[in-house]
């Protein structure tokens, strides 16, 4: 029985958009998903829902090279992928994001499986390494060399999003139990609101700024202690810049996007700083004192 993933995505037909939901393999999924949709009564008249048990990656190639053929374009769709495996054709996503200007992934990555068969490295022609160039569209996976897992995962993700042509990616880890990371939660997307909304439910969903979700996690649990992040690097992200040049407030928060913090945080870390007299107040640029107070010394 083929592995099928289930596959939100949506397609431009005419000029207005219909979406449908392909889900498999089984046909007793397929009964399940039916009952949700049951549940969930009378649906919009634009949305449209579609079951399908085929493999999920042939259905979408020839979605794909049906727009082509067409001259069409996906509409503005969020695209989940949650594989049986890691077996995922970089070279299809990459595809799923060109057919459409607003295409988003959000990829559930097998890292455990991912993660050993890259160490294995496995001989070009072995059946793992024919597969690992599939899933990276060709065989610079063999570059991934990091010592630690945390820096293979960077390796991975900055890979994936280049093979499959992102201008950002955002990941989330799940672990069950231990430290160890048993999934990642992939975003892919090249708008910069798309980057900025994830960071946004990042920070949500681990208000502590590790990005960790773990097993025995509760969410709908409320917290007495609301975890709160480490800002000290971020601290020197910002002294780093100043030190390099005076800035506005506006081109810092443009460049944090790249980073994982949020404009907010950005907003209390220079709130401390002028406080301690780091840079200087009441200006819209921001540049560094002559002579800053450090913390914990008195005032003369």
């Amino acid at each position: 029985m083929t592995s099928i993933p289930p596959i939100l995505r949506a397609v431009t037909a005419d000029p207005r958009p219909k979406y449908w939901l392909e889900y498999g393999p089984f046909q007793h999924a397929k009964h399940r998903l039916n009952v949700e949709l049951n549940r969930i009564g009378e649906r919009p008249s634009r949305i449209h829902v579609h079951t399908s048990a085929n493999d999920a990656y042939e259905v979408l190639s020839s979605v794909v090279e049906g727009l082509r053929e067409s001259g069409r374009s996906m509409a503005p769709a969020f695209i989940f992928v949650d594989p049986y495996g890691f077996k995922v054709p970089g070279k299809l996503l990459a595809q799923l994001m060109d057919v459409g200007q607003r295409v988003e992934l959000f990829v559930n990555v097998i890292w455990r499986e991912l993660d050993m068969a890259i160490r294995h490295r496995k001989p070009p022609g072995h059946g793992m390494a024919t597969v690992l160039d599939d899933v990276f569209a060709g065989d610079r996976w063999r570059a991934i060399d990091g010592e630690t897992p945390d820096e293979r995962i960077d390796q991975v993700m900055h890979l994936l999003s280049n093979v499959i042509g992102a201008k950002w990616h955002t990941h989330l880890r799940m672990t069950t139990g231990g430290s160890a990371t048993r999934y990642l939660l992939l975003h892919l997307t090249n708008h910069d609101a798309g980057r900025d909304l994830m960071k946004e439910c990042m920070w949500r969903a681990a208000p502590g700024g590790d990005f960790e979700i773990r097993q025995c996690d509760k969410p709908r649990q409320p917290l007495l202690i609301t975890p709160e992040p480490d800002l000290a690097p971020l601290r020197e992200w910002v002294l780093e810049r100043l030190r390099k040049k005076t800035c506005g407030i506006g081109e810092l928060r443009q460049e944090l996007r790249s980073e994982p913090w949020l404009p907010k945080h950005l907003s209390d870390v220079i709130r401390a700083m002028r406080e301690n007299r780091e840079i200087d107040r009441g200006s819209r640029l921001i540049s560094l004192t002559a002579s800053p107070r450090l913390p914990g010394l008195n005032e003369g």
